[in-house]
């Protein structure tokens, strides 16, 4: 199960549509092959407190894509730069007038390694 976590400053969490880019990342990744449209799991947190550097106007948009089922690492690194090359475009659309730094950290975390447990889930996948 992917699961993406963004951290995005409040300059760029007001700014972007992230239901919108959120959709679209999922459907790139399902589209590409890499997950199923229906395990990916998306969520956008807000960063109270940062500084790049040393520019108290600096924003940061970093995501870290947590794979749980094991893939080729040619697979896991094209869904890390789908990732980027999705969120990358979402802060060149802004066109932004300052320092903005755009990361993604790839993650693989061994299924033995953490818990799951579901309530309700869909009967079966929703294709919007």
């Amino acid at each position: 199960m992917p699961h993406i976590v963004v951290e995005a400053s409040p300059p760029l969490l007001a700014a972007i549509d992230w239901p919108r880019t959120l959709r679209t990342l999922h459907r790139a990744l399902a589209d590409s092959g890499s997950a199923a449209l229906g395990d990916l799991k998306s969520r956008v947190q807000p960063v109270v407190a940062e500084l790049c550097g040393d520019e108290p106007g600096a924003q940061q948009l970093i995501a870290t894509l947590v794979l749980t089922n094991p893939r080729a690492s040619e697979v896991s690194q094209r869904m890390a730069d789908t990732t980027f090359t999705v969120l990358s475009r979402a802060v060149e659309a802004l066109s932004p007038g300052q320092w903005v730094q755009c990361c993604v950290f790839l993650r693989e975390h061994p299924k033995a390694n953490y818990w799951k447990q579901q309530w309700n889930p869909p009967s079966k996948p929703h294709h919007p």
